[in-house]
């Protein structure tokens, strides 16, 4: 029985500890953005913010301050975007595209502790994603919650990948309130103080897979980010290297994701195999990815990493979805993805 993460809220607001790299919010409150405006796209559906980046961060900063910003409890289900399938034609259709991984060209002290180069790399490109919406009944309420999303090479420099069961929807389309923060990189320490030893930036447009139905083999989702203080995501912490249209099993894979009880970054290694769906969803023997390796609520939308590589450059080749029976699952990007992240990559240089 299929199975998703639950995504979990945020339970404090505000980042409260943060090293010196971090952008300064916006000092004076704004209006809460302006609708993303929603259109289709080949093989998915994409909304684009109509709000500055400053205008963004006003927003969750009076947000924060106000006290309006209520921690969601529920699950957001997944849902089949009202799109089109990607065309047969479609560049990279049936093959495989690939980008190796990017070093970030901003040079800082990292604050990790040591290990694997693959992880360091990860732990930087790994980020939270803060999603927000209005509450229907009570609009000037807004729920929160929180997903993880993984920075991957790009042409544009600003490309977060994730699950498309994290995006706010309604009847088919994006959420077009909807708001989005990504911060890499984060953690929570137990007496409650939160790091962003990047910073954090806002989004310019979200775009979601379709590949006709709303299975868990296509339950992925891509940001593109606005720049902060003119710095691309990917200059700052570098980024993840894509291959789309993977067709053999590598011998291990690394799941990876900021869980909602822990907040902190955790990896998953398992051994791959098939799932039953095509397209293909890659299933890791040896039950969900939990305990050490605690990849609950919030940890949704994580990188899918090939393992045979991993420490030369990890290289991303899906994204975590959550569980199907008893063992770990995500979904392996295809034509449709590949097709969606073209769209999102192309939407404009950052704010």
């Amino acid at each position: 029985m299929r199975r998703h993460v639950v995504t979990l809220a945020l339970t404090t607001a505000g980042l409260a500890a943060v090293l010196p790299t971090v952008q300064v919010h916006a000092a004076t409150p704004t209006t809460p953005p302006a609708a993303s405006a929603p259109r289709t796209a080949d093989g998915g559906v994409d909304a684009r913010a109509t709000a500055t980046d400053a205008q963004q961060r006003a927003f969750w900063t009076e947000r924060e301050k106000n006290g309006t910003l209520r921690p969601f409890t529920g699950t957001l289900p997944d849902w089949k975007p009202k799109a089109e399938p990607p065309r047969a034609k479609e560049p990279g259709a049936g093959g495989t595209v690939k980008a190796p991984a990017a070093a970030p060209q901003q040079k800082g002290k990292s604050r990790f502790a040591a290990g694997s180069p693959g992880e360091v790399r990860l732990r930087a490109t790994t980020g939270r994603i803060r999603i927000a919406w209005p509450d229907e009944k009570n609009p000037s309420t807004w729920w929160v919650s929180a997903c993880t999303g993984n920075v991957i090479t790009s042409d544009s420099k600003d490309v977060v990948a994730t699950a498309r069961h994290c995006i706010p929807h309604d009847q088919g389309r994006i959420n077009s309130k909807a708001q989005y923060e990504f911060t890499p990189g984060y953690s929570k320490d137990a007496d409650g103080t939160e790091h962003a030893p990047y910073g954090k930036w806002t989004f310019r447009s979200v775009g979601v897979v379709n590949d006709g139905t709303d299975r868990q083999t296509s339950d992925t989702a891509f940001l593109a980010l606005n720049t902060q203080n003119g710095t691309h995501v990917q200059d700052k912490v570098g980024s993840s290297g894509y291959r789309f249209g993977t067709t053999s099993l590598p011998n291990r894979v690394v799941l990876a994701g900021i869980p909602g009880n822990s907040h902190q970054f955790h990896t998953c290694v398992r051994e791959p195999y098939w799932g039953p769906d095509n397209p293909p969803q890659i299933l890791g023997r040896g039950g969900p990815c939990t305990g050490d390796s605690e990849l609950s609520g919030g940890a949704s939308g994580g990188p899918l990493i090939d393992g045979d590589t991993f420490d030369s450059g990890p290289v991303q080749i899906g994204n975590f979805t959550g569980s199907l029976g008893d063992d770990a699952a995500a979904a392996v990007w295809r034509d449709a993805a590949f097709a969606v992240f073209r769209s999102v990559q192309a939407t404009g240089g950052g704010q």
